[in-house]
């Protein structure tokens, strides 16, 4: 690592040691950092998931992990012990959190949430499989099946996070957020376990790190995705919007010794985390396409030749988002001559105008713009389920 300053205290897993290198070169400092927390999980939540898994057979988690959760300020006394301290500190709203700052993003968010979830789907988490997490996800995942319901789960908790008191201890959101963080921390355990996952090459599976990373894709990261298809968001409410996920990134587990503090903050940590992971693999290629094939489907569509043309669409949309180097490493499809995400913020521009010139469509367009994200994150029963996966291959597992 000669000319990249001293060589680290600890030890760096294999397939981060060319992208650390060159992250340093943006910021040694956020570069060893993230390095470090490559090979750390969520302790908290990894000794919950162990001690329910010693403690609690398979078909009572949805009940003793439930009836935690809606106790939180009151729990129950045969909680184990390990989940009880989990839910407990999770409901401790931080100093710095403002709920006035929240609601400018919430009435941000309904006003742009068609452009927010474009950029979600086209942008931020295709940019996030492009990462070693994609590795995780396509070990433990029924590829296409699962693409369908990960959009779900992210629209779902987009929409939630942003509601009135969703994010306040026993809120749907903050709920959601301790659901998917038991969710990671039992793939975590069921990945370890497994033969299929190297942690010396890979450092730990759905590590900090990743989390982390996670985060900045939807928080700073997707905002510039979707300032691009002609969201209005002003500065102030791009930096509520960050203020709201720094507060969910908290609930779930991210640690405060690398989360970011605002939008500046979470756009350099991102360009440094993204720097630092090895370059997309198969399993990013498999997760990226499933995505966007896995598109029309969130929108309702299911007639073969519609999806498909829906799905191209998307890929012009993702390659003019994420970038050419990006998109040929995903061995996504050429670009049309056509550029769509110009004519996407030129449509979504007019159609704001024409709202504030004719006011009266605005509660209408409003309405069927929430309904119709709504619909996107319906997961029936699934949304309302506490259960975790009982085997690393998730077609094997009881249903959770």
């Amino acid at each position: 690592m000669s000319g990249t300053g001293p060589r680290p205290t600890f030890d760096i897993p294999a397939c981060y040691v060319d992208g650390y290198r060159k992250a340093r070169a943006l910021d040694p400092d956020l570069a060893e950092r993230y390095i470090r927390y490559t090979v750390r999980g969520d302790p908290p939540a990894d000794r919950a998931v162990e001690q329910l898994a010693r403690v609690v057979e398979p078909r009572h988690l949805h009940g003793t992990i439930a009836r935690t959760v809606n106790r939180y300020d009151d729990l129950p006394k045969d909680t184990p012990e390990a989940l009880g301290e989990l839910v407990e500190s999770a409901a401790i709203v931080p100093d710095w959190f403002d709920a006035e700052i929240a609601m400018k993003a919430t009435r941000a968010f309904l006003r742009n949430s068609d452009m927010v979830l474009g950029g979600l789907v086209g942008g931020a988490i295709v940019e996030g499989f492009s990462t070693l997490i994609s590795k995780s996800f396509r070990i433990r995942s029924r590829i296409i099946l699962n693409g369908a319901r990960r959009l779900k789960q992210n629209t779902l908790q987009l929409t939630e996070q942003f509601m009135p008191g969703g994010l306040e201890p026993g809120g749907d959101a903050w709920k959601l957020s301790l659901r998917i963080r038991l969710v990671h921390a039992q793939s975590r355990m069921l990945l370890r376990q497994s033969d299929e996952w190297d942690e010396r090459e890979h450092g730990m599976p759905l590590s900090a790190a990743h989390m982390l990373l996670g985060a900045t894709a939807f928080s700073g990261r997707l905002m510039r995705h979707v300032a691009r298809l002609g969201g209005d968001f002003s500065r102030e409410e791009k930096e509520a919007y960050v203020h709201v996920w720094r507060y969910t990134g908290q609930v779930m587990g991210i640690p405060e010794a690398i989360m970011f503090h605002d939008r500046a903050s979470s756009l350099r940590i991102f360009r440094v985390a993204a720097t630092s992971e090895p370059p997309p693999d198969d399993d990013a290629i498999i997760m990226a396409n499933s995505i966007v094939n896995s598109a029309p489907l969130l929108l309702g569509i299911t007639e073969t030749k519609e999806r498909r043309e829906m799905a191209a669409f998307v890929y012009q949309v993702s390659r003019e988002l994420i970038g050419n180097d990006l998109a040929d490493a995903f061995r996504f499809p050429r670009s049309r001559f056509v550029k769509q995400v110009p004519l996407l913020f030129l449509r979504n521009r007019a159609e704001k105008v024409a709202l504030k010139l004719f006011p009266r469509l605005l509660a209408g367009r409003s309405l069927k713009r929430f309904n119709e994200l709504l619909g996107s994150s319906d997961l029936g029963e699934i949304e309302h389920s506490y259960g975790l996966p009982t085997t690393v291959h998730d077609e094997d597992s009881r249903d959770w």
